[in-house]
C-alpha cells in the first residue's frame, strides 16, 4: 500500500519523537506529504489555573481574573506548541519531506479523525501511552477513539508503559 498524505498526530508524551520518526521515516520512504498534527486540551490549558472556589459567590473581579489567567496560560501554551512544531518542521524539511503543521483546541481524537478527513490523509500515525484498565476508562484513549472513527489506515506506535506495567513484563 502506498501513502501520499501522512497526518501524524502528536502530544507532550515522551514518546512523541518515537512517533514522528516514524511517521517521518515512512513520508520520506513513500515520498508522501506530512502534516505534523498537535491539539491542545482543556485540560492542558486549566493545569496552571488556580481553582478559586466553587463558582458560587464569586464577584465579577475574581471571575475577570480567572479569565484572564485563562487567556494568558492560552497564550502561553500556543507559543509552546508553536515551538514545538517548528522543531518537528525542520526536521521534516531538512529530510526533503514536504510538511504542513497544524493545531486545533479541544477532544484530540475527534479533531484527529475531522483534519486527517478533510486533509484526505491516507494515513495517521499517533502514539498510544499504553493506559489499562481503570486509567483507560477515566481518562480515555485517544488512539482507540481513533481507531475506529478514522476515514483511512491508522499506524498506532506503542509508547513507554506505565511503571506498573513495566514491572510486569520484566
Amino acid at each position: 500500500m502506498s501513502f501520499k498524505k501522512i497526518l501524524v498526530a502528536l502530544d507532550d508524551s515522551p514518546s512523541a519523537p518515537k512517533v514522528f520518526h516514524h511517521a517521518l521515516d515512512t513520508a520520506d520512504r513513500e515520498e508522501a506529504e506530512l502534516l505534523i498534527f498537535h491539539c491542545t486540551t482543556m485540560q492542558r490549558v486549566s493545569e496552571a489555573v488556580p481553582l478559586m472556589g466553587t463558582g458560587i459567590g464569586i464577584d465579577m473581579s475574581s471571575s475577570k481574573m480567572m479569565f484572564e489567567l485563562q487567556q494568558q496560560h492560552l497564550k502561553k501554551e500556543t507559543e509552546r506548541v508553536e515551538e514545538m512544531m517548528k522543531g518537528y518542521r525542520q526536521q521534516a524539511e531538512e529530510r526533503g519531506v514536504k510538511v504542513k503543521t497544524e493545531s486545533k483546541f479541544g477532544d484530540p481524537g475527534s479533531w484527529i479523525c475531522d483534519v486527517a478527513r478533510s486533509w484526505d490523509a491516507d494515513l495517521i500515525v499517533l502514539g498510544r501511552r499504553g493506559h489499562r484498565g481503570f486509567k483507560e476508562v477515566f481518562l480515555g484513549s485517544v488512539s482507540n477513539y481513533v481507531l475506529h472513527q478514522a476515514s483511512c489506515s491508522v499506524m498506532v506506535i506503542q509508547g513507554h508503559l506505565p511503571e506498573e506495567e513495566e514491572e510486569k513484563e520484566t
